[in-house]
């Protein structure tokens, strides 16, 4: 089984310079776990290493895709963990750093068949075939008969999931509730030592949100939505174009608000995902939380957070060493 240790958190928490420390300090390669740093040219508004930092520790899984093309949690599972493994077989540590939840679930939770996409088609069959109350209940009963778990779970009356549920039934012949189930199984290929940067008061964390959109403009976050957009690579609807700082700046681009109004809705998108991103790693179990501040809002030091981080990898590597002795 492969060991790797991570640095998760949300955005502007200072994930990159515990990361380069701690690649120094266990001579790890990192490996990025952000959906958006896959994109090639899409550097400044996904807050990528500079080439300054890479020069300090190999970096792997970033610009290897043109914007226009969409890429799953699954296929970044694949892709990193054979990354992981070359970078063992060199004596090396994996470090993986990102904020992207559905990357770091990947990682963490055993590989299962792709659920199927949701068709409209498929929805509007059914939906279709509703006439009355009668109609709602049958569609619920037939759900139970097939997947009582997932019956049990979707009140009868939440059409657009009941349908769903049979949606992946019908395709697969396996029930949403075995997929679930597969979703929260351990990993058998490799065992992740996790540290999560959290915050006790969240508008420190929003003052480091607002200070980074700023610093963005000032790098040139502009011009680098304008080359890409005026390249053809930020298609409207792919999953690029929305990507925050992206989707927003394209309405300036596109004349249909200020820059002001721009760089506004940005630090309100961020703050938003950093929300959501502090939400999804409190419930990640076995995680090691890492404070950011202290309970005052005051920033805790650079170097404070960095040797803890060490210490809590340190005894990571040692307790993994004694389980598979």
């Amino acid at each position: 089984m492969l060991k790797a240790i991570a640095i998760t958190g949300p955005t502007a928490s200072g994930k990159t310079a515990i990361s380069l420390a701690l690649a120094k300090s266990l001579s790890a390669e990192i490996i990025s776990c952000d959906s958006m740093q896959i994109y090639k040219g899409m550097d400044i508004g996904t807050a990528k290493a500079t080439p300054k930092e890479r020069e300090e520790a190999p970096h792997h899984m970033i610009d290897f895709i043109s914007p226009t093309e969409d890429y799953s949690a699954e296929e970044y599972r694949s892709a990193a963990l054979k990354v992981a493994g070359e970078i063992t077989a060199r004596g090396a540590l994996p470090l993986f750093v990102g904020g992207t939840g559905l990357y770091v679930d990947a990682l963490m939770r055993a590989p299962m068949t792709a659920v199927p996409e949701s068709s409209r088609e498929y929805r509007d069959a059914a939906m279709e075939k509703i006439k009355d109350e009668s109609d709602v209940i049958a569609l619920w009963e037939r759900l139970r008969s097939v997947d009582p778990e997932s019956a049990e779970a979707i009140h009868r009356n939440n059409v657009r999931r009941v349908i769903r549920a049979l949606e992946i039934y019908d395709k697969t012949g396996k029930t949403k509730s075995h997929f679930d189930k597969m979703s929260r199984l351990k990993s058998p290929d490799i065992e992740i030592g996790m540290i999560t940067l959290d915050f006790h008061d969240r508008d420190t964390l929003y003052a480091r949100v607002d200070s980074r959109v700023d610093e963005m403009i000032k790098e040139g976050l502009v011009d680098e939505v304008r080359r890409l957009y005026d390249s053809g690579l930020l298609i409207d609807g792919s999953t690029a174009s929305q990507a925050i700082g992206y989707k927003e700046m394209l309405l300036y681009i596109k004349g249909e608000s200020t820059l002001s109004e721009a760089v506004e809705l940005i630090k309100l998108s961020t703050r938003r995902y950093a929300k959501r991103q502090l939400t999804w790693f409190r419930h990640e179990v076995g995680a090691y939380r890492l404070f950011v501040d202290r309970e005052d809002g005051s920033l805790r030091s650079k170097d404070g957070l960095i040797s803890e981080s060490i210490s809590y990898a340190n005894q990571f590597l040692k307790e993994f060493s004694s389980n598979e002795g």
